[in-house]
């Protein structure tokens, strides 16, 4: 009997494998934040590893409002699912709705069900906002294990991860060496990854990583819109590097909401061309990925192979016979998409 193909690891186990071979080699994993399908799509086909759906750009996509505390673990949940269902990469996501470990306990399932690989609770109290907003209050160290333990209580799979973030350095009440005290109680309860947040100058970034690398967890470095794009005036000239945060011992950079500050600049300058008078665009027309590179993206060939394989071959030819040659540059990359479904059509069994 011809054996059959192994199946692909789960997105749980991949993560957990990735994070340990990188931290035990010293080696950093960049990760990206996707608010939305596309931008996940386009984040995995660019080569990266490894995904973050979680704060304030998907609030803002999905609800249309700030991380300030108004979104549920519901609305979140369903947005993670629906990013994290277009990619093969794994994702991170954030418990960051206040309520007690009763509610990390649902809000863990909801997200195991969503198919996150890592789950990051934070200890904010209700009210949650986002990282570099003023009003931080922070939940109690006896409060945050407890809901440490319940998310372990919580996950079915083994291999999800639980992190735990602290806000202490700019939480109410807090400072530098609250947040490495909260790290270390955090671990002992059973967090497998921390991020220290609101770190600003390069000696804070340095001694977290020194005092914290003794924990023997993987450390996720918050590299958040937050911190990076601020007002020309108070920017920092202390923001380390790739090669800096490797060398210092940081496993995860997380670039949070990068890509949804980039794309409102865009699109922002974009608008006011369009408003203003002559009302010319023109500037853009050279600038921007054509028709073709979008649908290429969101895998218009595939769909178009899937539909040869599947749909009377009458029928697909008549449909297609009567387009424009002109227009065919959509699908630029069929014959890759063709052989792609072919390979997959006969390791499914199935007769092409």
């Amino acid at each position: 009997m011809e054996a059959r193909p192994a199946q692909p690891a789960r997105k749980t186990t991949a993560l957990r494998k990735l994070v340990r071979e990188r931290h035990a080699a010293g080696k950093s994993i960049i990760c990206p934040t996707a608010h939305d399908c596309v931008t996940a799509k386009l984040i995995e086909q660019c080569g990266f590893e490894f995904i973050n759906v979680a704060g304030a750009a998907p609030t803002a996509v999905w609800t249309g409002e700030p991380e300030c505390g108004v979104v549920t673990v519901t609305e979140l949940a369903f947005a993670a699912g629906r990013i994290l269902g277009c990619v093969n990469i794994p994702g991170k996501a954030n418990v960051a709705q206040g309520g007690n470990a009763l509610n990390v306990i649902r809000a863990v399932r909801e997200y195991e069900r969503a198919g996150v690989a890592l789950v990051q609770l934070e200890d904010q109290s209700a009210g949650h906002t986002g990282g570099y907003i003023p009003g931080k209050q922070l939940v109690s160290v006896e409060e945050m294990t407890g809901k440490i333990r319940a998310a372990r209580y919580a996950r079915e799979d083994p291999d999800l991860m639980i992190a735990a973030r602290t806000d202490a350095k700019l939480g109410q009440g807090g400072g530098f060496e609250e947040l490495l005290r909260r790290c270390a109680a955090y671990v002992e309860a059973g967090a497998e990854v921390v991020m220290p947040h609101g770190l600003e100058t390069a000696q804070e970034w340095s001694q977290a990583a020194k005092s914290l690398r003794p924990l023997g967890v993987p450390l996720i470095a918050s590299l958040s819109a937050g911190l990076l794009f601020t007002p020309k005036e108070q920017r920092s000239a202390e923001h380390p590097s790739f090669a800096q945060l490797e060398d210092m011992g940081w496993t995860i950079l997380a670039y949070a909401n990068h890509i949804l500050h980039i794309q409102l600049t865009a699109a922002r300058e974009y608008l006011d061309d369009l408003l203003k008078p002559p009302h010319d665009i023109s500037r853009w027309v050279d600038r921007v990925m054509d028709n073709g590179e979008r649908n290429r993206i969101l895998g218009l060939s595939t769909w178009r192979a899937l539909e040869e394989q599947f749909v009377p071959g009458d029928e697909v030819k008549q449909r297609y016979a009567a387009g424009r040659k002109k227009d065919d540059y959509v699908y630029r990359d069929l014959e890759e998409a063709r052989a792609r479904v072919r390979e997959e059509l006969i390791r499914k069994g199935i007769k092409p």
